[in-house]
């Protein structure tokens, strides 16, 4: 389900579904509302924060264990992410804080213990480095100081498979105990395609030459295009790295006898829908390019 929230567009995941009918049928419907709170506060921190920045938020995703909140890259400056980053498990430690103090001024409450508790996990899961958790944005926010965008990612890739494999084994420990955990279970498979998701998106620098020119021409500015000549089994971000700083790019892929064209945008399309590491042949072979 998608739907728009001010300049940004809003997704629900389909996973929020199954999860709300497994919480109701299990009783846990005032965890549930609780949990739905704390996260609302622990977004609405991210939100303030990018706001106060003067930052654009393009898209925001509402997974099962929470939501994930993507920032144009045009409006980015250094250290930017992870302030807004860093923002979400303030506000949430922020809370639990409050219930701590409201307890000790009128004594525990059915649900002050409770919300205390969720927003307290809430901000210690959260600072984990992994993606596309707060700790994960953080910690690319700091590798990026020392390290090209391709070795950042790498590096979250790998630290989000062990944390991964970590919450996985110490699911599987609390079971043996006789104490499961639902959350333990489901949330390193969602770690791990949101790395490789992020894994298969082009780097930011690439995408900001592009939106510059786009934006240029939209304003009815003209732009000097240069053509350029590949070979089919290249991959998407190969190819992507022959786009110049100053210049329109224009791509024609030889595929056998035939010739196919890709600009720009179109390359840009195709690698948040196949990934960098695709070669030109899989991805052409399934676009409709001019030839």
């Amino acid at each position: 389900m998608k739907f728009r929230i001010g300049n940004a567009e809003a997704c629900v995941h389909i996973g929020v579904l199954p999860f709300l009918f497994w919480c109701v049928i299990a009783g846990e419907t005032r965890t549930l509302l609780l949990t739905a709170l704390s996260l609302s506060v622990h977004e609405a921190a991210h939100w303030i924060a990018a706001r106060n920045l003067k930052l654009s938020v393009s898209r925001l995703t509402v997974y099962p264990f929470g939501a994930v909140m993507r920032l144009d890259s045009l409006t980015l400056f250094d250290g930017a992410e992870a302030i807004v980053a860093a923002a979400g498990p303030i506000g949430s430690l922020t809370v639990s804080g409050m219930m701590t103090l409201f307890e000790s001024a009128v004594g525990e409450q059915p649900w002050t213990g409770e919300l205390m508790r969720i927003n307290l996990l809430i901000a210690l899961l959260n600072l984990l480095p992994a993606y596309p958790l707060d700790g994960g944005r953080i910690f690319r926010s700091l590798l990026l100081r020392t390290v090209s965008e391709r070795t950042a990612k790498r590096l979250l890739l790998a630290f989000t498979g062990l944390i991964a494999l970590g919450l996985l084994s110490a699911g599987v420990v609390l079971m043996l105990r006789g104490a499961p955990n639902v959350t333990l279970f489901c949330l390193p498979p969602f770690l791990l395609l949101a790395a490789v998701q992020e894994w298969r998106l082009p780097d930011a620098g690439i995408l900001n030459r592009v939106m510059e020119r786009r934006t240029s021409l939209r304003a009815g500015e003209a732009q000097r295009a240069e053509l350029m000549v590949i070979s089919d089994a290249c991959s998407i971000g190969e190819a992507m790295r022959s786009i110049r700083a100053s210049r329109y790019t224009i791509l024609r892929v030889q595929m056998g006898s035939c010739f196919y064209e890709l600009d720009e945008n179109a390359l840009i399309r195709a690698a948040a829908k196949f990934g960098v590491q695709t070669p030109l042949k899989f991805a052409i072979s399934r676009l409709t390019l001019p030839h």
